[in-house]
Formats: structure tokens, C-alpha cells, sequence
């Protein structure tokens, strides 16, 4: 319990400390998101986002990876394969919302990847990091709605992999 308050304290402490420098250096560079305007038939009233940067999820991540890492890093302790997909589907997933942001500002339009391909794809994406989860590491394949010591569904693996899939995808 200690180690969770413990990397939720380093993580909040850090996001907050760097998430406005981090926007702050883009913003020096000019990698602002692009706004149509209303002679492109966008909405007239998002002009005021005009030139905020985007890209501020990478601060976000990065406390994260660091508020976990820390208190984790001690004598005989080691890393579960559970943890360490869970951090690969993050960083899949964040360098996928990456390439959206940096075709965002490379083609100075406000559209990355087209929403329903994007959700599409990032479905796939968590179907297949699931389905390694589920494969590797002998994770509990039971849905339980309110929580883990209460009787829930044993499912079987392609169930339990849809299941999270949408979870994670709607979510």
C-alpha cells in the first residue's frame, strides 16, 4: 500500500511540476494544434485553441512510468509480466496518440488520423496486447463486477480478450 500511495504521490508531483514546461517548450517551437476556421466550415468558436500545444500526454505518461518505476526499484523485487504489458499497451497506445498529434502539426490541419480508422485501429491494438496478457501470464480471466473476491463469470479467452478490449478501448 505504501509503494502505491508512494509512486500516486511521485506521479502527481511530477505531472504537475512538468506537464506546464513541457507546454511551455512546445509552445517556443510552435507546435500548436491547427484549428480550421470557419472558411472551413469548422466551428468559428474553438478559434481561441488556436497555437495550444499538443502533445501534453507525454508529461502525463512520464510521471506515471516514473511514479511506478521508483518505488520498484528496490532490492529483490522484481517485475511482474503483468505490469510490464500493461506498460507496453501504454506506450503502444501513447506513441500511437503521438503519430495522431505529430501528423496534427507536420500537416497543420486539425486532423491526425481519421476518428473511425483511429478507432479501429486502436481496437486492434488492444485486442492483440490483451490477447498476450491473457497468453502469457495466466491473468484471471473471471469478469467480476464488483470485486475480485466475489464470485464473478469464468469466461474463456477470446471472451475475456473482447471484454477488455472494450473496456480499454472505450474508455
Amino acid at each position: 500500500m505504501i509503494a502505491i500511495l508512494m509512486a500516486a504521490g511521485i506521479a502527481i508531483i511530477l505531472s504537475i511540476s512538468f506537464t506546464r514546461l513541457l507546454i511551455a517548450f512546445f509552445a517556443r517551437l510552435g507546435k500548436g494544434q491547427p484549428i480550421l476556421g470557419a472558411e472551413d466550415r469548422g466551428p468559428t468558436h474553438h478559434m481561441h485553441k488556436q497555437g495550444t500545444p499538443t502533445m501534453g500526454g507525454i508529461a502525463i505518461l512520464l510521471a506515471a512510468f516514473v511514479g511506478w518505476l521508483i518505488p520498484h526499484v528496490r532490492d529483490g523485487l522484481v517485475f511482474s509480466d503483468q505490469a510490464l504489458i500493461m506498460w507496453l499497451a501504454i506506450a503502444v497506445l501513447a506513441g500511437f496518440g503521438f503519430l495522431d498529434d505529430f501528423l496534427k502539426v507536420r500537416r497543420q490541419h486539425n486532423r491526425g488520423i481519421f476518428w473511425k480508422k483511429k478507432g479501429w485501429i486502436t481496437f486492434g491494438i488492444v485486442v492483440l496486447l490483451m490477447w498476450l496478457l491473457a497468453t502469457q501470464t495466466g491473468v484471471s480471466e473471471t469478469i467480476s463486477f464488483t470485486r475480485a473476491e466475489v464470485p464473478g463469470w469464468d469466461v474463456s479467452t477470446p471472451v475475456w480478450v473482447v471484454w477488455t478490449a472494450l473496456m480499454v478501448w472505450a474508455t
